[in-house]
This record gives C-alpha cells, sequence and structure tokens, in this order.
C-alpha cells in the first residue's frame, strides 16, 4: 500500500476474469454462441482488450461504448448495439460499424431505417421482447415486466414484423432478443420469421442455469445464441482499495471515514445492497472492538 501513489483505487483480478469467462464458455459447449460482454457493467479499457483477447463480443447501449469497442479491437460480427434511447448520429456509426442493432420501439426503429439510409448499408436487427414476466429483482433492474420501459409487446409483434419487411434495402430481421429467455417459447409468431440469432439476457444464479434455460430452443431452431453477461463476469473480479483517513464520534454513532466515497462505489446506497469490507493489514491481537459505520468524504 505504501507503495501506491494515489488512492482510492480498483484492483483487478486477471485469473478471476479468466474463470468467470471459462464458466461461460463451459456451459455453451455444444451451441453456435456469443458472448456478449456488456460494456456497462464494466468499461476500463484495459478489462475490454483483455475480455477481446478472450472471445467476447460486446453489447453496447450507446455511441460511446461503440467508440470504446472499436477503440479495444472487438470483432465487429459479435456486438450489439441495444437499449431503448439510442440516437441517431450513434445508430450511423452503428450501421457502418456493421454490427447488430436491437428494435425497441417504434421511433427507435424509424431510427435505425433513417440511420441505414444515411451510412448506405443495410443494417441486420433483431426484435427486443418484453416478455411481461415478473423477475423478482430489484425495480431498478427489472426490464422485462409489463410496465417496463424496454422491449416490444407481444400483441405488437406483428406490426414490427410487417414494419421490418417493408424496408428490405435497410433492414435484415436476424433474430430475437429478450430478458428471462424461457418465455421466447411463447411467441410462437417467430415461428414464421427466418431468424438466426436468439440474444437472451437474464438474472439467474450460474452461466449453467442460463444456458440450461434456453438451450433446447436453441438447437430445436438451429440459432446461434447470444448472451451478455456483464456483472456476473466483473462483480467478483475487482476491490476498491481505500484508506482510513481517521475515525470520530457523533452522538452515539463511530465512524471510520475512508477516502473512497458514492463515486466510486455506489451499489451500497444505491439499492441497500450488502458490501463486504476487509482490512489490507489484519488487526493486531490487542486491538479494542467496536461497531463503526464506514463512510467517506461526499455528502450522499
Amino acid at each position: 500500500m505504501d507503495s501506491v501513489e494515489k488512492r482510492p483505487f480498483y484492483l483487478y483480478s486477471k485469473p478471476q476474469i479468466n474463470r468467470n469467462f471459462e464458466a461461460y464458455n463451459q456451459a455453451l459447449e455444444g451451441l453456435s454462441s456469443i458472448i456478449g460482454y456488456a460494456i456497462k457493467a464494466n468499461n476500463n479499457l484495459k478489462i475490454l482488450e483483455h475480455l477481446r483477447q478472450l472471445g467476447c463480443g460486446a453489447v453496447l447501449v450507446s455511441g460511446n461504448e461503440l467508440r470504446l469497442a472499436l477503440h479495444a479491437g472487438f470483432d465487429l460480427t459479435k456486438c450489439v448495439f441495444n437499449g431503448n434511447g439510442k440516437l441517431l448520429e450513434d445508430l450511423v456509426l452503428a450501421a457502418k460499424a456493421g454490427v447488430f442493432v436491437n428494435v425497441d420501439s417504434e421511433f427507435d426503429l424509424e431510427n435505425i431505417v433513417s440511420a441505414a439510409r444515411i451510412a448506405g448499408k443495410k443494417v441486420n436487427v433483431l426484435l427486443r421482447i418484453n416478455p411481461n414476466v415478473d423477475p423478482q429483482v430489484h425495480p431498478y433492474v427489472a426490464t422485462g415486466n409489463k410496465n417496463s420501459k424496454f422491449g416490444i409487446r407481444n400483441e405488437k409483434l406483428q406490426w414490427f414484423l410487417d414494419a421490418v419487411k417493408a424496408h428490405p434495402d435497410e433492414l435484415k430481421l436476424v433474430g430475437a432478443h429478450c430478458h428471462l429467455g424461457s418465455t421466447i417459447t411463447k411467441v410462437d409468431i417467430f415461428r414464421d420469421a427466418a431468424v438466426d440469432y436468439y440474444h437472451a439476457g437474464a438474472i439467474l444464479p450460474t452461466p449453467r442455469d442460463l444456458i440450461d434455460t434456453v438451450r433446447e430452443l436453441v438447437l430445436s431452431r438451429n440459432l446461434k445464441l447470444i448472451i451478455e453477461p456483464g456483472r456476473s463476469l466483473m462483480a467478483y473480479t475487482c476491490s476498491l482499495v481505500n484508506c482510513a483517513t481517521g475515525v470520530k464520534t457523533n452522538g452515539t454513532k463511530n465512524f471510520v471515514v475512508i477516502d473512497g466515497s458514492d463515486a466510486e462505489l455506489i451499489r451500497p446506497s444505491l439499492y441497500g445492497a450488502y458490501q463486504h469490507i476487509e482490512l489490507v493489514s489484519p488487526a493486531p491481537p490487542d486491538a479494542e472492538t467496536s461497531t463503526f459505520d464506514v463512510v467517506g468524504p461526499v455528502c450522499e
């Protein structure tokens, strides 16, 4: 710690990243697939370059993430531009780059068509389905229920299929995207669509659980499966290393003040999530013990 010039800092474990990737790789055995790392989980360029070297593609939700993917050297045939608010200028870049683009809404479809015309290139698109399923997760990250801001409801699917067919010079429908993947089996309307890719996003305990949920569907229709792990690749690979600047007491509360804050680690305060804390150096045997709140220097 004494040799570190600046704190706080993030410390990553490359071996753990490799193990996490390999867990998905093994779970996907026997399937044609793309592991598309969700860049929003961690956009550190060195991390992106390492994941690209392992064989990952990338799932993107902004123009800047697309630019990062280009800079990191990702195979663009393994990249998907996702999101419900894609900007026209970013869609033009996506069309020129040749990445897959998920269609999220009527206005999104219009913008993708416009981008294809500006770029002079046909865009490979997937329809993002809203399956109207409660994933029983924190409401901030629920993406598949009927009131979600994401995706296309089942009753609108035929309209979107017809709209894509109406623009053969700009769009090519190549697949479907759905969170909580098993529910896509209920969407019979896709049996008549010549789709080649199924882009699955889900919150399940292990890579094997996720892949086994959709394995039968993918094999039965000879699809290529695109998955988009983010936190499951990165969450247990990183520590935020801080320095304790001092202790204080106000009223009945004891505080340990560190140099890190919500700016570096917002999850505990945003979600009320448990955050594990360890000392870099063990406490001496005769150290006093008490209960402290670990806090940073900012107001939140």
